[in-house]
């Protein structure tokens, strides 16, 4: 684990010589571990997540979940942002890769009707773009062939620019899912 710092500082009282430092600090997984379990409190300061994920599936505001008959797909959306915490030139340099999941709740594997998947995908599930690209949006149908409850969310990869020595990868989910109720009649 590596964390990021920049500061400034300058020479003199009235502040014209100013200076910006900027280094990294690695820390063993194994310390981070212990210093998490000493002090709870550090880890939500340095696991802020450097982008926001939002999915919606067109439920509204009232609804618990949204339910719909079995046969019938959903247009699910994400929007991802970059936080305005993170210096535009390592945005700039970053990709991101937004990606939608959707599961069944109790579903195991086999455990299909005729052998027919639970649902099926309509589009393109995953789609990447550059850090700086303005639209960070992507949609998709999902159709629904089973009743039961499914999840549908999405997460977001960040990767480093190839320029990076240690092309890191991060992946980071929505905090909410959506949930859908898939019945037979309703």
């Amino acid at each position: 684990t590596a964390l990021q710092w920049k500061s400034e500082v300058s020479d003199d009282a009235e502040g014209a010589n100013r200076h910006v430092r900027q280094g990294r600090v690695r820390i063993p997984s194994r310390c981070l571990r212990e210093i998490i379990d000493e002090h709870k409190s550090f880890a939500s300061r340095i696991c802020k997540p450097p982008v926001s994920v939002n999915v919606n599936i067109g439920r509204s505001e009232t609804e618990k979940e949204m339910q719909i008959p079995l046969g019938s797909s959903i247009e699910a959306h994400v929007e991802v942002n970059m936080r305005d915490w993170v210096p535009p030139e390592v945005a700039a340099n970053c990709s991101l890769t937004i990606e939608f999941c959707c599961a069944r709740k109790g579903y195991t594997l086999g455990s299909d009707l005729a052998g027919r998947p639970p649902y099926v995908w309509c589009g393109q599930v995953r789609r990447t773009v550059v850090g700086d690209e303005q639209d960070k949006t992507h949609k998709v149908r999902i159709a629904f062939f089973h009743s039961g409850t499914f999840v549908v969310s999405a997460c977001v990869k960040v990767r480093g620019s190839a320029e990076d020595m240690a092309i890191t990868e991060e992946t980071w989910w929505a905090p909410l899912a959506e949930t859908v109720q898939v019945e037979k009649h309703i």
